[in-house]
C-alpha cells in the first residue's frame, strides 16, 4: 500500500537583483518547517523626543527582497508614526518618529514570505512645549495652510451660519488653530460642511485631541492650560513677538491691536498671504469684528493696504499707530 503523501510547506525569495541578472531566474528552498521569522532590533528602547531606528533581518542566508516590506504601528498611534523606511546594507530599515503621547508603541514588520515580526519601545513623557512644537518643516508648512485655508473659508460662509463659537476675533482663532490639528477626513469634512477638502498634507506629530495637554490647547499663564483663552491670553502666553513690520508676517501669523478704551482691549487678525479659494494675491488679513449690540458681527478679509489706509488711524498698520501692537507667531511654530 503506498504512503500517503506528506504536507509540504515551502517558499519563494525573489531578489530583485537576481531576476535582472539571471533574465528572471528564482531559487525555491523546500522545507518541513515554517517560513523564517523576520527579526527586529531598536536602536533604544525608551524615546522622550526624536524617534527609534527599527532594523528587520533573517537568520538566513537567503537575502531580503529590496521591494515589498511594510512597517506599521501596530500599537501606539498616538504616540509614534513610521517616518521612513528603506533598504541598506543587506537589511530593512525604519525611522520611527515620536508623536504628541507618552506611552507603548509596537512596531509590526511584514515582507513576504518571511513571518512577521514585532518590536516595542516606550515614548516617554517630556516637557509639553517642546512636544507639541512643530519642528519638523513639513508639518509646519501643513499647520499653517490649514489654518489659513480655514480661517478664509470663514469669510466665504454666511455669517448666520458659523459655528457658534466664532462669535469674536479669539474665536475665530481658536476654532481655526484646533481643527488644523484634526484628524481631516471626510466625517470631519461633512461636521464642518466644507464645500471641498483641500490637498493639503495632515499634521502628522499629533491628531486633536490626542495631545500632552489632551483639549487643553492654549495656555493661560506659565503652568496653566485650557480650551478657551482671549486674545489677549492668546498674545501673552501662546505666542511670540516677531515685528512690527507686517512685511515680517508669514501665512498663519497673527496681528494684535490694543485699545485701551474699549470693553475688549486686546483684538487679534490673521495673516492669510494670498488667497488659497481664489486667485487673488493679496496679501489679506482675516478677522472678526466681534458683537456691538444686536449686531452679532462679522467675518472680513481686507488686503494689507486697506489695512495701512484704514479711515481709523488707531487700525492702520503703521509703525506710528500705537495701537499696533505688530506680528506674532504660534509657539508651535517657533524654532
Amino acid at each position: 500500500m503506498a504512503r500517503p503523501l506528506e504536507r509540504v510547506r515551502w517558499w519563494v525569495v525573489v531578489p530583485v537583483g537576481a531576476l535582472l541578472a539571471a533574465g528572471g531566474i528564482a531559487f525555491a528552498i523546500l522545507t518541513h518547517g515554517p517560513a523564517p521569522r523576520l527579526e527586529l532590533t531598536l536602536d533604544r528602547t525608551k524615546v522622550v523626543a526624536g524617534g527609534a531606528v527599527v532594523r528587520a533581518s533573517v537568520r538566513s542566508s537567503i537575502p531580503l527582497p529590496t521591494s515589498g516590506m511594510e512597517f506599521a504601528i501596530a500599537e501606539g498611534t498616538h504616540s509614534a508614526r513610521v517616518a521612513r523606511a528603506y533598504f541598506e546594507n543587506g537589511e530593512w530599515r525604519a525611522t520611527v518618529a515620536s508623536k504628541g503621547l507618552a506611552g507603548k508603541v509596537v512596531v509590526r514588520a511584514s515582507l513576504e514570505p518571511f513571518a512577521p515580526a514585532t518590536a516595542s519601545f516606550a515614548v516617554l513623557p517630556g516637557d509639553p512645549d517642546k512636544v507639541l512644537r512643530l519642528d519638523d518643516p513639513a508639518d509646519e508648512a501643513a499647520f499653517r495652510s490649514w489654518f489659513t485655508y480655514l480661517a478664509e473659508a470663514e469669510f466665504f460662509r454666511e455669517t448666520r451660519t458659523l459655528p457658534a463659537e466664532i462669535s469674536d476675533c479669539a474665536g475665530l482663532i481658536r476654532y481655526c488653530y484646533r481643527e488644523s490639528l484634526r484628524l481631516h477626513d471626510s466625517a470631519w469634512a461633512q461636521s464642518l460642511r466644507l464645500p471641498l477638502v483641500p490637498a493639503i498634507p495632515p499634521v502628522r506629530k499629533y491628531e486633536y485631541p490626542a495631545t500632552p495637554w489632551g483639549a487643553f490647547l492654549f495656555r493661560t499663564g506659565p503652568s496653566s492650560t485650557a480650551e478657551f483663552a482671549d486674545a489677549g491670553t492668546l498674545m501673552r502666553f501662546n505666542t511670540r513677538f516677531v515685528s512690527r513690520d507686517v512685511r515680517q508676517a508669514l501665512p498663519g501669523d497673527l496681528i494684535f491691536f490694543h485699545q485701551d478704551d474699549a470693553a475688549m482691549p486686546y483684538h487679534s487678525m490673521i495673516f492669510l498671504g494670498p488667497s488659497q479659494i481664489e486667485n487673488a494675491r493679496g496679501p489679506f488679513v482675516v478677522y472678526h469684528t466681534g458683537a456691538s449690540g444686536q449686531d452679532k458681527g462679522e467675518v472680513r478679509r481686507p488686503t494689507v493696504e486697506e489695512l495701512r489706509k484704514h479711515p481709523d488711524p488707531a487700525w492702520q498698520l503703521a509703525a506710528e499707530n500705537s495701537h499696533y501692537l505688530g506680528v506674532y507667531r504660534w509657539n508651535v511654530l517657533w524654532h
